[in-house]
């Protein structure tokens, strides 16, 4: 019962508001996107082989590691002088100094990038969830309405006229749909015609 309200809810929207959330949606993605200077976008085969994937198992002990090695009241502990041989592998600013700080604010901004990318992915399944639900309950009354729309228009002729744009299209995607072929784009919505 709960469902069906909700439902019905939802189906309330208008037009406009629905085109509203959805320009208001890509403004939040882009919003989030200015919280983020620099990111980088990866070609696939870095993606998949890039060693920033071991953070999760590795951030731990890197963490603590670097806590040790983070200097005291200014002062570097002879622990931490012994990592600078690593200092040209940091990609810091001192080729001759281990960069402990400037590895800590990376590896926090890339755990808090991952919670966002997760909390993303988690409403881009949604979103993709909830489109294919709603468009499994317009697909079935629609395409019984596109084979009314195919009777009237052999019946009527002044309908087929009216219809002939729809049923143009419709014919159309399924000529490509045989082919094996991706279908065009509906094409723009003439002007309605007048009432009959």
């Amino acid at each position: 019962m709960l469902e069906r309200l909700l439902d019905a809810f939802l189906d309330l929207n208008s037009r406009e508001l629905i085109d509203v959330r959805g320009v208001l949606h890509r403004l939040h993605i882009e919003a989030i996107k200015a919280l983020w200077p620099g990111l980088e976008r990866l070609e696939e085969s870095r993606r998949t082989r890039s060693l920033g994937r071991s953070l999760a198992v590795l951030g731990p002990p890197l963490g603590k590691l670097f806590a040790l090695l983070r200097p005291t009241d200014g002062k570097e502990s002879a622990l931490a002088r012994s990592f600078h041989v690593l200092g040209d592998q940091d990609d810091g600013e001192d080729p001759e100094r281990f960069e402990v700080e400037l590895l800590e604010r990376r590896m926090k901004r890339a755990v808090a990038e991952q919670k966002v990318a997760d909390a993303l992915e988690d409403l881009a399944r949604h979103l993709d969830d909830d489109a294919l639900a709603t468009g499994e309950v317009v697909i079935g009354p629609g395409l019984a309405a596109l084979d009314l729309a195919r009777t009237i228009a052999r019946q009527n002729a002044s309908f087929r006229a009216i219809l002939a744009p729809v049923l143009d299209d419709f014919r159309a995607m399924t000529k490509q749909a045989r082919k094996g072929k991706k279908p065009e784009a509906p094409r723009p919505e003439p002007p309605a015609p007048e009432p009959i």
